[in-house]
C-alpha cells in the first residue's frame, strides 16, 4: 500500500500536528501499519510546499517552537521504517525543499521548482541544509541558498535534488512504478542503508571499507538474512524480479 501524506501550502502549528499524526503509525513500529509499504509526500498541482508560515513565525515566541516542530518532522521522515517518496509537482520553497530532500526518492514534474529564499530575508535555511547536503554538493547548496531564485526540475535532476522528472500527465504512472520497486525493501534494509550512509560521512575510505565488510558479514550471519539468500539461490528469482 502507498500511503499518501498531503502537505499544506505552508507549514505552521496546525500542519505540524497533522503531519505528526499522519507519520506516527510508521515511524518506529511499522507493525501498527503493516499494510503501508511506501510513504509519499504530496502537495497540490502547482504547489508542493512553500515552507514556513512567516506570519506565524514572526509572532513573539513562536519562531523557536515552530522551527523545533519542523526539525522534528524532518527527523521523523528520516526515521521512517518504510521508503519515502516526495512527489514535487509545483513550487518547493524553503521548508518544502527540506521535506523533499529528507525523502529517499524525489520525483518531480517538469513544472516543479526549488528555491531557498531565506538568506534574502536575513535568515538561514538552518533546518533544510543538513538534509540538503545529503543530496547536493556544498557548492550547489550554496548557490541555491544565496541565489534565492527558483531553480527548475532540470537543474534539480542534474545535481541530485530530484531523482526523476516526468511530465505532469505521466507523474502518477512514475510514482506507482517507483512505489512498486521500493515496497520490496524490508524495514531493516531501509533503516540500515540510511544509518550506514550517515556513518560513512565521518569515515575515511579505508575505514569505511573495513567497517562495511564487518557489517555485511554480521548481517549474513543472521538467520533471516541467510534464509532470504538461500531462497534466492534455490529459486533463482531476485527480489526485484518478484
Amino acid at each position: 500500500m502507498l500511503l499518501r501524506v498531503p502537505l499544506p501550502p505552508t507549514l505552521g502549528a496546525r500542519s505540524f500536528a497533522d503531519l505528526t499524526r499522519a507519520l506516527a503509525g510508521v515511524v518506529d513500529d511499522v507493525a501498527r501499519e503493516p499494510e503501508v509499504r511506501v510513504v509519499a509526500l504530496v502537495g497540490t498541482p502547482g504547489v508542493f510546499c512553500r515552507g514556513m508560515d512567516l506570519g506565524e513565525m514572526v509572532e513573539a515566541g513562536a519562531a523557536r517552537a515552530s522551527l523545533a516542530a519542523f526539525a522534528e518532522i524532518v527527523a521523523r521522515l528520516r526515521r521512517l521504517g518504510r521508503p519515502t517518496l516526495a512527489v514535487v509537482d509545483g513550487d518547493a520553497v524553503g521548508g518544502g525543499v527540506g521535506l523533499a530532500a529528507a525523502c529517499d526518492v524525489v520525483i518531480a514534474s517538469t513544472r516543479a521548482t526549488f528555491a531557498l529564499p531565506e538568506a534574502l530575508l536575513g535568515l538561514l535555511p538552518g533546518v533544510v541544509l543538513p538534509v540538503l547536503l545529503e543530496r547536493l554538493s556544498r557548492q550547489s547548496a550554496r548557490q541555491l541558498a544565496l541565489a534565492g531564485a527558483s531553480r527548475d526540475a532540470a537543474w534539480a535532476l542534474a545535481r541530485g535534488l530530484a531523482d526523476e522528472v516526468a511530465e505532469p500527465a505521466d507523474l502518477e504512472r512514475l510514482v506507482r512504478r517507483r512505489a512498486r520497486e521500493l515496497r520490496r525493501v524490508p524495514t531493516k534494509g531501509v533503516v540500515g542503508v540510511r544509518r550506514w550512509l550517515s556513518e560513512l560521512e565521518d569515515m575515511r575510505t579505508d575505514a569505511g571499507l573495513a567497517a562495511g565488510a564487518e557489517l555485511t558479514a554480521s548481517l549474513i550471519d543472521e538467520p533471516v538474512t541467510r534464509a532470504s539468500v538461500r531462497a534466492f539461490l534455490d529459486e533463482g528469482v531476485a527480489p526485484w524480479q518478484a
